[in-house]
């Protein structure tokens, strides 16, 4: 009897350890992390004549996902950063000054691919959506406007057991801010229509 409980127990456990992503279950991830905010360039908004830099800040959100298979997954992502304006370069003592606020917002969809079925599951993200961008700006009108983005990421999940886990992320994100040139034809400027930033974040992972 001894036996066979011991090895009910092993058998047990083995599942445990390699089936950790499973085919129709769904994971949520609540997240904290860090964002390196990227910059607007000089000739992308109308609120600054020069290029103007967004400030590193940290961000926190949630993702879902459903995994229709033990490799691939269905995900969306909520965030949100609080974060500023910042001059770009700073002055002679190299501190750079706050120009306004500057909230961003991110809701976007991903196709996750999972790499191995024990505790330890790497992976990669491609996904897209929109950014939400609401400047706050002392002494300019300003309005909230939402652009296109295009994300790339990889990370790694850790599962305590089939049902709770943890979750290291990083991601790239590439967002459209317009098509028109206000440089003039004889002044050099970043013509970058693009704000491009990334994150580092960590969670947890409730799966069911």
């Amino acid at each position: 009897m001894k036996k066979i409980l011991f090895l009910a127990a092993l058998m047990t456990i083995a599942t445990m350890a390699s089936a950790q992503v499973r085919d129709g279950t769904m994971e949520v991830e609540p997240f904290y992390g860090y964002l390196w905010g990227g910059e607007f360039a000089r000739g992308s908004t109308q609120a600054f004549s020069t290029r103007v830099d967004v400030a590193d800040h940290a961000t926190y959100g949630a993702r879902i996902g459903y995994n229709v298979t033990s490799k691939f997954e269905l995900e969306v992502q909520a965030s949100r950063t609080d974060t500023h304006f910042v001059g770009h370069g700073g002055d002679i003592f190299g501190s750079s000054p706050e120009l306004g606020k500057l909230r961003v917002d991110y809701l976007l969809g991903y196709l996750t691919f999972n790499f191995g079925h024990s505790r330890a599951v790497p992976y990669i993200t491609l996904g897209g959506g929109v950014a939400r961008l609401d400047p706050n700006i002392p002494g300019v009108a300003t309005s909230s406007t939402t652009r296109g983005t295009g994300s790339l990421g990889a990370g790694l999940k850790y599962f305590v057991n089939p049902h709770f886990g943890l979750r290291f992320d990083g991601r790239v994100y590439t967002t459209y801010l317009n098509s028109s040139d206000r440089c003039g034809h004889f002044d050099s400027c970043d013509n970058s229509h693009y704000l491009t930033n990334g994150n580092l974040t960590g969670g947890i992972i409730l799966a069911f």
